[in-house]
């Protein structure tokens, strides 16, 4: 496909007016993804002094979202998503209230992981929502590719506003402002993604055992979410380390700043991604992307100045938009439609396990090695990725026919 027809291509993606309302409103929503972790580890940090406890409320949150997210997935497949967007939405909120109360009045640690266990539990799982609406709205088409390529770079653009925007709230207005302003966006965003029924996927009640078209594929899933964790070992642990290296350097307002260059570099490869014909299948671009990503951070232990960071930050982030693109390919043409928002689930499970474990052992690491060890534990992750990304297998080609079978 000439690039012509790819830019033809997103403008036939973004004229749709539903499916416009549905990806822009599910930016609104995402932005708490960017925003939760930063929040945490700025105000719990600014407020007692240790990244090991912010790691360790940040890790909780996550923890419960990696648990949830395959439920909610599930949910969302037989009852459909705006139940769930709704409620999940306004306990997420009074999760991020308890965190923010305990920890300005200086109540126990214990209060604190119950809020953020119960804002991650809640954890509004739009992204996946999203991406179920344009699988059921473009099923088939090859412009589905192109609608992926478009949400990545959402993903991204989240990334680029939303640590920004909680780094600048939460250091020149007062460290709980980030947080208060998450809790409100998420809030809103769900709610207004939530009135959009028409594009919703149909609910699926009953789901038979005995019906193989719509079995998970158990052990692509199981190596799926292993590469996943590796994956959000790298992103949680790196916002935490970001966060130290700023403020050891004396720049600790450009943290967000930082973060957002890995964001830019992501997003900008993701309109890229977007404009490629690929002839490589999926599984063969998420693991040339897992190597391309865990090369870039090795010489991040040993950078100095803060602008050199950020440079090569903006590298790293190039790998990442095409590698997350390809693993939801490779999971999208490999399970049931009926139970894509819960395969993406169980992905993003891996993911948000893995951003715990990285946002818990970069806190520390950070706290004994400094930022130096804290980029150590990133390429660690980054080396874990590509192993995991390595072990991924797509189903054999009879269970493939299987899949494409209508459901019953």
């Amino acid at each position: 496909m000439h690039r012509e027809s790819r830019f033809a291509a997103y403008g036939a993606v973004l004229g749709d007016p539903a499916a416009r309302a549905f990806s822009l409103t599910g930016f609104v929503a995402r932005l708490p993804q960017s925003m939760t972790g930063i929040g945490i580890v700025l105000l719990v940090s600014l407020t007692s002094g240790s990244f090991g406890r912010a790691g360790l409320v940040a890790a909780a949150v996550t923890v419960a979202g990696a648990v949830a997210a395959p439920l909610w997935g599930r949910v969302m497949d037989r009852a459909g998503q705006a139940r769930v967007l709704v409620g999940t939405a306004l306990g997420y909120a009074a999760g991020v209230a308890v965190v923010v109360v305990s920890v300005e009045r200086r109540l126990p640690l214990g209060l604190t992981l119950a809020g953020a266990l119960l804002a991650g539990l809640c954890f509004t799982p739009t992204g996946s929502s999203v991406r179920a609406r344009w699988s059921h709205r473009l099923r088939d088409s090859p412009l589905l590719d192109t609608a992926f390529a478009i949400e990545a770079v959402i993903d991204e653009l989240t990334f680029v506003v939303g640590p920004v925007l909680v780094t600048f709230l939460a250091t020149s207005v007062e460290p709980a402002a980030g947080l208060v302003v998450c809790a409100v966006v998420g809030v809103l965003g769900s709610l207004l993604l939530a009135v959009q029924r028409g594009t919703e996927p149909p609910r699926r009640p009953r789901l038979h055992a005995a019906d193989r078209t719509t079995r998970l594929p158990l052990r692509l899933l199981a190596m799926v979410v292993i590469a996943s964790w590796a994956c959000g070992g790298v992103f949680g642990s790196m916002e935490v380390v970001v966060v130290a290296f700023a403020r050891e350097h004396g720049v600790l307002s450009s943290s967000g700043v930082l973060l957002m260059c890995w964001a830019v570099g992501s997003m900008v490869a993701g309109l890229v991604a977007g404009l490629v014909s690929w002839r490589r299948p999926p599984l063969v671009r998420y693991r040339i992307g897992a190597v391309a990503l865990a090369l870039t951070l090795v010489p991040m232990p040993f950078v100095g100045p803060a602008w050199l960071l950020g440079v090569l930050l903006t590298v790293s982030g190039f790998a990442i938009a095409p590698t997350l693109i390809a693993s939801v390919s490779v999971i999208q043409t490999s399970v049931p439609p009926v139970r894509l928002t819960e395969a993406l689930g169980w992905s993003g499970t891996g993911m948000s396990a893995g951003v715990a474990t990285g946002a818990a052992l970069g806190g520390m690491t950070v706290d004994g090695m400094a930022s130096m060890g804290g980029f150590a534990l990133v390429v660690g992750f980054g080396v874990l990725l590509v192993v995991g990304a390595a072990l991924v297998r797509t189903p054999a080609p009879v269970a493939q026919e299987l899949l494409d079978a209508p459901a019953r």
